[in-house]
């Protein structure tokens, strides 16, 4: 059994291929943000912002107990957070990307506050979930644009990566000068 991390900045596209993508594979669909509001695996609510402040240690034993206690050859652990998971059962991690044009859009249509649609602007253009997942994980990462491509064609395009015809390895993508000019 080995675990595909589906991981990117909100907004990028995650839950909607992950949800494709374990459909097609006839496979499990582990989704990270359901998993900690189904066992209350967060210590309180960020006022300012509404994001859950997770318990990490929880939520990533939780996860490995899940991964652990699967009888599909592949799992897919989705979520913002899914590429926190380190085990030896990781088979890979394909980080989803949008512009930060598009991914402004998708957010501003979830009715965010201007700052939090700001601050994950800001990570997805630092690449903090990229950066996170190699640091981590190494060789294992993928890094996917979804800007210009339907939800049909990423999930193809994941599955072609998970069945290992297609790599994608990440630093080819620079969304800096977008939201800074840089």
């Amino acid at each position: 059994m080995t675990a595909v991390l589906i991981t990117g900045t909100p907004g990028t596209g995650k839950t909607t291929v992950s949800r494709i993508v374990a459909e097609k594979l006839e496979t499990s669909l582990l989704a990270v943000n359901d998993l900690v509001d189904e066992k209350h695996i967060y210590n309180e609510i960020d006022a300012e912002k509404g994001y859950k402040v997770v318990d990490l240690d929880t939520l990533l034993n939780e996860i490995k107990i899940i991964v652990e206690n699967s009888d599909k050859d592949h799992i897919i652990v989705e979520g913002h957070l899914a590429h926190e998971f380190s085990s030896d059962v990781v088979d890979m991690v394909i980080v989803l990307r949008a512009r930060p044009d598009i991914l402004r859009k998708r957010l501003n249509k979830r009715g965010w506050s201007d700052s939090k649609v700001y601050e994950n602007l800001e990570a997805e253009a630092l690449d903090i979930c990229t950066f996170e997942a190699v640091e981590i994980h190494g060789k294992k990462v993928n890094e996917l644009d979804t800007s210009d491509i339907n939800v049909e064609e990423v999930a193809d395009i994941v599955i072609e990566i998970i069945n290992y015809k297609k790599h994608f390895p990440p630093g080819n993508l620079n969304f800096l000068e977008e939201l800074y000019g840089i």
